[in-house]
């Protein structure tokens, strides 16, 4: 079915790299089947939408055919597939005999590349895993460390992930004779066909435990909970997504693991607001400081407190700067600003005294 990879990553057509790939890690998180509320369906769109927009060659393919490109010619087009030659060879034995074909080859001419010349891709590497982590804009200064228990399928130390009890053999695939593949062959209409798939019981490794390890039925890995640091760096801003290498789920038989993304949430200071490295702060202060001045206000800072000085005069939304005040860079040097900016606070309940006051002041300027 013709599918839009561009709108199921919900980017424009001319999006770049960056914002792709962070389309894909926001939508791969909400939708990870192992996060509740998670659609597995969903998840593997959006990974399929991104492997053909994340590939130069495979997205240029794709704008090229539009969204009547599908997801099997992000393999290579078609490779120079001649149907006509399809059909020559299909009739080759003559009448209404139309041969044995492999589909797989066939498919493989048209979508560049067939099923076979490797072991299955399925399981190369577990599986990713997503969570969330909460901060505080102090901690996000700073720079934190996060330790907590993750439960995943890790690799099983009895067998040390070869799936077998240890001692014994690993032997070849009776079912696929050690291919990884089965081949089915059907008559239908127009002849007969052969097709490939991977092979169910060795799942494409072409050999299996002669006895099954005790501990992990012969899968390799296990759930485990075990215990992981998160180093948060200082300066990381909301929404952003560390990576851990290899901190995902393991693959079977031994294979290499999958990540883990960290998706920062940095929660809403109670006096500062943020801009990218900038922070912001309203002060407010009387009619008497606006109009006197004063130079004697403290104010809170992202570390610590401040004392600034307010001029005689100063207006409503005036906004004063105070040089690398603000949150350090990530990965860089320095630190932003920080920007106050003044609210001037009428009184609302005057006293006789305070009134009259106020009368001689309005007289004295005018």
């Amino acid at each position: 079915m013709p599918k839009d990879y561009y709108q199921i990553l919900g980017v424009a057509k001319n999006a770049s790299d960056e914002e792709i790939k962070k389309a894909y890690r926001k939508l791969a998180h909400q939708f990870h089947p192992d996060k509740q509320g998670g659609d597995e369906k969903k998840f593997k769109e959006v990974n399929e939408a991104y492997q053909v927009l994340s590939n130069g060659q495979k997205r240029a393919q794709y704008d090229q055919f539009g969204q009547t490109f599908d997801g099997s010619q992000a393999q290579g087009g078609f490779g120079g597939f001649d149907f006509s030659d399809f059909m020559r060879r299909s009739q080759g034995g003559g009448g209404s005999d139309f041969g044995e074909f492999d589909l797989g080859d066939i498919f493989g001419g048209m979508f560049g590349g067939g099923t076979r010349g490797r072991k299955a891709t399925a399981h190369d590497r577990g599986q990713d895993i997503a969570i969330d982590i909460e901060i505080s804009l102090e901690e996000a200064f700073n720079g934190v460390e996060r330790t907590f228990d993750l439960k995943r399928q890790m690799r099983c130390d009895h067998c040390t992930g070869t799936g077998a009890e240890p001692g014994t053999p690993i032997k070849t695939c009776p079912t696929c004779k050690g291919s990884g593949y089965v081949r089915e062959v059907r008559r239908m209409f127009l002849g007969t066909f052969a097709t490939e798939s991977v092979c169910a019981q060795c799942k494409g490794e072409g050999k299996i435990p002669e006895k099954a390890c005790g501990q992990c039925r012969g899968q390799g890995r296990l759930p485990k909970t075990q215990r992981v640091t998160l180093h948060v760096p200082a300066g990381i801003k909301n929404g952003e997504v560390i990576k851990l290498t290899g901190e995902g789920e393991s693959g079977l038989y031994g294979r290499h693991s999958g990540d883990l993304y960290a998706t920062v949430h940095v929660k809403a200071h109670q006096n500062l607001s943020r801009e990218g490295d900038d922070l912001h702060f309203a002060l407010r202060i009387s009619v008497i400081d606006a109009a006197l001045g004063n130079d004697q206000i403290v104010i809170p800072t992202i570390d610590g407190k401040a004392k600034i000085k307010i001029a005689p005069g100063t207006d409503a939304g005036t906004v004063l700067r105070l040089h690398e005040k603000g949150m350090r860079r990530l990965h860089g040097k320095g630190r932003g600003d920080m920007f106050i900016t003044i609210d001037v606070e009428t009184p609302k309940r005057l006293s006789r005294k305070a009134r009259e006051l106020l009368e001689q002041l309005r007289k004295e300027l005018e």
